[in-house]
C-alpha cells in the first residue's frame, strides 16, 4: 500500500482505481443517451476496457458462460455462424456476426468485470446524479425545440426551401431534431430499473428513496411524453406493473413473464399472420393511425414469408434482402380513401418485432433457442439471491426490455445489442456488496475467484 502525505488522500489502490473507471465508463452514456443513442457502443467498449486484470476476468468469464443463459447465447451464435450459407448476401451476413460477435465477446468481458469488483461507496449517487444530467438535458432540449442538437447535427431551417413560410420552416427543423433524440428514450426507460435498484440497496430509508424515486419516474415520463417513441412509455408502463407485482410473487412472477415471453415468441408467426384484419377483433382498420397499419402489414407480411422457410429461415440477417422494396405499403384513412406512401415498403430492413425477425431468419431452432434463453434469463432471475426490491427491479427491466424488443429496431442492430449489456452490467453491479475505503486499501487486488 502506497504511503500518502500527511494530511493528503490515499493513493488509490489498483481495484479502486479499477471501480473508478467503471463509473467512468458508464458517465460516458451520459451524453451519448441524448444526442448520440447510436453510440452506446462506445460506453460498453469502455466498460469492457475498463474490466479488471485479464486473469481475475478470465475466470469470471467462463463462470459467466457457464451459466444456462451464457450456455444458450452460445449455442445461438453457432446457429447464427451455420444460417449464414443459406443468407442471401452470406457475405454481408457474415460481417454483422463478426460485430455482433465482437459486441457479445465485450459485453461478457465487461459483465464478468461486474462480477469480479465491488462498488465504491458512493456509486448510487454517482448513477443517480448521472441518470439526473440525462434528464436534464433532456428537459434543456425540450425546452429549446431540439437547440443542441440541431447545432451538433447543423439541422438548418433555412435549408428546408420546400416550405415557403418560415415558420413551416421552423417546425420542421423541430420535428427532426425530436427525431433525432427520441431514440434515447428507449434507453431511458431501460436504465431507470437498475437505478432504482442502486437506490433501494443503498438507501433503504423508504420515505427519501420514495420520494426520490418518485421524482425521477415523474421526469422519465414527462420527457417520453414529449418525443416520438411510442413504444417507450408503453414499456415503461408494462416494466411499472411488473415491479409492483413482483413485491407479492417475487420469484414466481419473472418465471411467469419467461414462459409467456417464450410461448409469444414460439406463436408469434400464427399471431401475426392473423392480425392482418383487425376487424375480426372489433377495430376498424381504417381508425387506426397510419404507423400502426404499417407496423400490423409488416408483421403479416412477414408472417408470410416465414412459411415459406419454417425450419431453417432465409439465413442470419436477411430480412433486408427478402423484400427488396418491391411492396409497397398503403394506409387506409378514415374518409374511405387510401395513400400510398413513397418508398415505404412492407419489409423494410427488419419487422419491428424481435420474435417475427428471429423466425424469419432463424427458423425454427433459432426460435426454439431463443425460448431458451428467456427462459434461463426468467429463471436465473427469480433464483438470484437478492433483495425483493432488486429482483422486483430486475423484473421490471426484463418486462420492460421485452415490450420494446415486440414493438421496435432491428434485433441485431449494434447499438440495441449495446443497450442490453450495458443493463445486464448495471444491475450486476448493483448486485454486489458496497466496497468501503478501509477495505478497498486493504484489499488492494482483485479477489479470488
Amino acid at each position: 500500500m502506497p504511503v500518502s502525505a500527511p494530511n493528503s488522500a490515499p493513493a488509490p489502490t489498483a481495484s479502486s482505481r479499477a471501480t473508478y473507471a467503471w463509473l467512468a465508463a458508464l458517465i460516458t452514456a451520459v451524453p451519448i443517451i441524448i444526442f448520440a443513442a447510436n453510440g452506446t457502443i462506445i460506453t460498453l467498449g469502455l466498460c469492457a476496457l475498463a474490466a479488471p486484470a485479464w486473469p481475475g476476468c478470465r475466470d469470471a468469464l467462463r463462470q459467466v458462460i457457464g451459466t444456462p443463459p451464457g450456455l444458450a447465447l452460445c449455442t445461438l451464435a453457432v446457429w447464427i455462424a451455420l444460417s449464414i450459407s443459406w443468407s442471401a448476401a452470406p457475405a454481408d451476413s457474415a460481417i454483422t456476426a463478426l460485430r455482433l460477435l465482437l459486441l457479445w465477446l465485450g459485453g461478457l468481458a465487461a459483465l464478468a468485470g461486474a462480477r469480479a469488483y465491488r462498488l465504491p461507496r458512493g456509486a448510487a449517487g454517482a448513477l443517480l446524479i448521472a441518470y439526473s444530467a440525462i434528464l436534464a438535458l433532456y428537459a434543456l432540449e425540450i425546452a429549446s425545440g431540439g437547440a443542441l442538437i440541431s447545432l451538433i447535427k447543423q439541422i438548418d431551417p433555412d435549408r428546408f426551401t420546400q416550405f415557403p413560410d418560415a415558420a413551416q420552416r421552423e417546425a420542421y427543423r423541430q420535428l427532426l431534431a425530436f427525431n433525432a433524440i427520441g431514440r434515447g428514450g428507449v434507453l431511458l426507460v431501460l436504465l431507470f430499473w437498475p437505478v432504482a435498484a442502486l437506490l433501494i440497496d443503498r438507501h433503504p430509508a423508504r420515505g427519501k428513496t420514495g420520494l426520490v424515486l418518485a421524482l425521477l419516474l415523474g421526469a422519465t415520463i414527462f420527457v417520453l411524453l414529449q418525443l416520438p417513441v411510442g413504444a417507450a412509455p408503453l414499456a415503461l408502463l408494462a416494466g411499472l406493473a411488473a415491479f409492483g407485482l413482483a413485491f407479492a410473487a417475487p420469484r414466481r412472477l419473472p418465471q411467469f413473464i419467461a414462459i409467456a415471453a417464450a410461448a409469444l415468441l414460439l406463436l408469434m408467426p400464427l399471431i401475426a399472420y392473423k392480425i392482418d384484419r383487425p376487424e375480426a377483433f372489433g377495430v376498424e382498420k381504417r381508425s387506426i393511425p397510419p404507423s400502426w397499419q404499417h407496423r400490423i402489414e409488416i408483421w403479416h407480411y412477414t408472417a408470410n414469408r416465414i412459411t415459406e422457410k419454417p425450419l431453417t429461415g432465409w439465413g442470419f440477417d436477411g430480412a433486408r434482402h427478402i423484400d427488396a422494396k418491391a411492396t409497397q405499403f398503403v394506409a387506409e384513412l378514415p374518409d374511405g380513401s387510401d395513400i400510398a406512401y413513397p418508398n415505404v415498403t412492407l419489409l423494410p430492413l427488419h419487422p419491428h418485432n424481435g420474435a417475427l425477425q428471429i423466425w424469419l431468419e432463424l427458423g425454427l431452432p433459432g426460435a426454439l433457442i431463443t425460448a431458451a434463453l428467456l427462459l434461463a434469463l426468467g429463471f436465473g432471475i427469480a433464483a438470484l439471491p437478492l433483495p425483493t426490491s432488486q429482483r422486483a427491479a430486475a423484473t421490471a427491466a426484463f418486462t420492460a426490455t421485452l415490450c420494446l424488443i415486440l414493438l421496435s429496431f432491428g434485433l441485431w442492430q449494434n447499438w440495441w445489442q449495446a443497450s442490453f449489456w450495458l443493463l445486464l452490467i448495471l444491475f450486476g453491479l448493483a448486485s454486489q456488496p458496497t466496497r468501503s475505503r478501509d477495505e478497498t486499501d486493504a484489499h488492494p487486488g482483485p479477489p479470488d475467484r
